[in-house]
């Protein structure tokens, strides 16, 4: 429960002002709110009714949010976190310690894109889909929808502590998610996430191979471009003895021109679905913390169609 009042006094305990988003960037890249060749005045109302912007970047802090990115662009991440804040001076408090990851996404429609990642954490790949199944309206749809699936490999030589062999199978992890999103007002967006992880090998015979989890997230803007963000995703029924936590994330998001930058704390070291949701080592409220951070930068490659010279003949 303390985990829920931090994450609740974070979002109401704020002042909030309003902001651009990188969706707004995306949109700039796509023209996706002006009208383009070939709508017709009623498509283009529709997109006007469409509520853009919930969340500055297409993740959260470690989490997926309910953004998507536009037809035929790409994003290129950065993430890094540091080791832990407790470990003292002699560690620089974490900063001698990295762990990183490196991704990449590619919006095949406006409603559906793939990505994929490599982590030094466990040395994994990570292989995603990303689809919107909702879209919030100003008149109508109260929500977004969006679901996400998640495939990762754990490609360490050895995974048994005697270097036993091991099948290909055991070094897989799925996730699966369904977003569920609401901006409510200008300066203030919450989300819901149900989760299902599946791992193919567990550690003991107490822990189970599925696990569910709920997480909480939610952004308020602070100033024109920056967002406070928070993040919290409660494992349902794990093994108490496993040594795991809940992951919880306070940080913000910068954004600038096609660039969002995002600063975290987080007890949670792995940068993957599968890996922070269901293995983070570290309690939050006893100073395991780790300082973090994400780049991405998008890219944005749109045909140019030639105009055509239509003659009008009046009979």
């Amino acid at each position: 429960m303390k985990a829920v009042y931090s994450f609740l006094f974070v979002f109401l305990g704020l002042n909030t002002f309003a902001q651009d988003s990188l969706l707004d960037e995306l949109d700039n890249i796509s023209d996706s709110l002006n009208v383009e060749e070939g709508d017709t005045l009623q498509e283009s109302s529709k997109k006007k009714e469409i509520v853009y912007g919930t969340f500055i970047g297409n993740r959260l802090i470690n989490g997926q949010s309910s953004e998507m990115l536009g037809k035929n662009v790409f994003e290129f991440n950065i993430a890094h976190r540091f080791g832990r804040v407790n470990e003292g001076w002699r560690n620089f408090f974490g900063l001698d310690q990295a762990s990183m990851r490196i991704g990449l996404q590619y919006g095949i429609l406006d409603q559906l894109s793939v990505g994929v990642g490599r982590s030094t954490y466990l040395k994994t790949f990570d292989l995603y889909a990303k689809g919107k199944l909702l879209e919030q309206k100003k008149h109508g749809m109260p929500i977004t929808a969006v679901a996400f699936a998640e495939i990762a490999f754990d490609t360490r030589k050895n995974l048994y502590p005697d270097a036993r062999p091991t099948f290909f199978s055991q070094r897989i992890s799925y996730t699966g998610q369904l977003i569920i999103a609401r901006k409510f007002c200008e300066w203030f967006s919450f989300q819901v996430v149900p989760t299902i992880v599946h791992y193919n090998l567990v550690e003991t015979k107490a822990d189970k191979n599925t696990l569910f989890s709920v997480g909480l997230g939610s952004s308020i803007k602070v100033m024109k471009k920056m967002n406070i963000t928070a993040e919290y995703y409660a494992r349902i029924k794990d093994n108490p003895n496993n040594g795991y936590h809940n992951s919880l994330a306070i940080g913000f998001d910068y954004f600038t021109g096609g660039h969002v930058f995002q600063v975290q704390l987080t007890n949670s070291q792995a940068m993957f679905e599968s890996g922070f949701i269901r293995q983070t080592t570290g309690n939050f409220f006893k100073g395991d913390i780790h300082l973090g951070f994400n780049m991405t930068r998008t890219f944005g490659f749109k045909k140019k169609e030639k105009k055509k010279n239509e003659s009008i003949v009046e009979g």
